[in-house]
């Protein structure tokens, strides 16, 4: 049985590794549109992201969309229309997103750096050399910048200067997921996951660490069973964290103690969403689950779109959105669960890792081959 497993979880790492050897995605049930969900419009764009598409995030922000790409382009588009604002070339190879604080905007390379840009100016203000490379988008607040790196460390900068404030450290296991987890900043703490299946809380001032807990769960004899990665993105609402492992569970802890609130044995390797008392998670089978998120009970649940590598879903309006990796993208009605909507959002068969950004009554998403594309309803 043990043998088993172990074949069965090597199998989905090499296939994680390898878009072209991919299982045929299951069929789709048959689906009458209650919503009329199409695209708006769709602008390409000069990367081509494949699997990393997920570490590249939107911005929304004065009515515009604000991104990088792999190819280490700036772009800014208009978010009516999908026009072209400005462009910006630089001779970095961004391998994050972007964080966008008034004029600045920062992101992380493939060669262990954090770059802060001008938009305005088209201008570097800073580079900062890291320690290895950065794999997910940094946080900002109170004049702070926090990122993570690929080798464990957490560190904390002066957005003005980039200068390093503090570092804490957090050994490897022997075998991790590829990817790290995005920080979040609030009421003065940076709360980090890590590929030790570990949440923790520091100090934003000091870096004193001020709490951990075990999200991840490592079991069982070989390493490919024991991973634990927390990667998907930390939610904090309402002063709760709400975070979720690979081979673990999701947990909702206080943000001020650590303390877990209620957990659910749910593994997953992308985010969840939460809107008032809902949460939303996808596991590893691509079930969507609703919780509530004050006490972690049931609220629904929908199967119809099992084990077709759905990505982090993304509240839209009365709807949660969720996209496959065939690039399809659906709408799930928050009250029932059931799939009200479908729309191919990108015309090619995608590996999953898109990212997608609702703001108002447009969807936004970036997908692996080089376009944005909005939807409405």
């Amino acid at each position: 049985m043990k043998k088993s497993l172990f074949l069965l979880l090597l199998s989905a790492v090499i296939i994680q590794g390898c878009s072209n050897a991919r299982p045929t995605l299951p069929d789709l049930p048959s689906l009458s549109n209650e919503v009329d969900l199409h695209k708006d419009w769709r602008t390409s764009v000069d990367g081509n992201f494949g699997e990393t598409s997920e570490r590249f995030n939107l911005v929304a922000q004065n009515s515009n969309l604000y991104f990088v790409t792999d190819q280490g382009t700036l772009y800014t588009l208009n978010q009516a229309d999908g026009d072209e604002v400005n462009e910006t070339e630089t001779d970095y190879s961004p391998s994050s997103g972007v964080t966008l604080q008034g004029d600045s905007v920062y992101f992380g390379t493939y060669d262990a750096q954090l770059v802060a840009m001008s938009l305005a100016n088209q201008s570097v203000l800073w580079e900062k050399n890291l320690s290895s490379e950065v794999l997910s988008e940094a946080a900002y607040a109170a004049g702070k910048i926090a990122i993570q790196t690929a080798d464990g460390w957490l560190n904390v900068l002066e957005a003005d200067t980039g200068n390093t404030l503090w570092r804490a450290k957090q050994d490897l296991p022997a075998l991790t997921v590829r990817g790290t987890g995005t920080p979040v900043i609030a009421n003065g703490k940076v709360v980090a996951g890590f590929a030790n299946g570990q949440v923790k809380a520091f100090s934003l001032q000091s870096g004193e660490e001020l709490w951990s807990y075990a999200v991840g769960k490592p079991e069982g004899r070989y390493e490919i069973e024991r991973l634990s990665d927390v990667d998907g993105r930390l939610v904090v609402k309402d002063n709760v964290v709400y975070a979720i492992a690979y081979n673990g569970t999701l947990v909702a802890l206080a943000l001020e103690t650590g303390r877990p609130l209620w957990q659910r044995n749910i593994s997953s390797t992308v985010s969840v969403a939460v809107k008032g008392e809902l949460l939303v998670a996808v596991d590893m089978k691509s079930n969507v689950i609703a919780l509530n998120a004050k006490n972690g009970s049931e609220a629904w649940k929908n199967s119809d779109l099992l084990d077709r590598d759905l990505i982090s879903p993304e509240f839209f309006g009365d709807y949660v959105a969720l996209m496959d990796r065939a690039g399809y993208v659906h709408l799930i009605d928050l009250g029932t669960g059931a799939v009200v909507a479908r729309e191919l959002a990108n015309e090619k068969n995608v590996a999953p890792g898109s990212r997608m950004l609702a703001h108002e009554k447009q969807l936004f998403i970036l997908t692996p081959d080089s376009d944005v594309t909005s939807l409405t309803y």
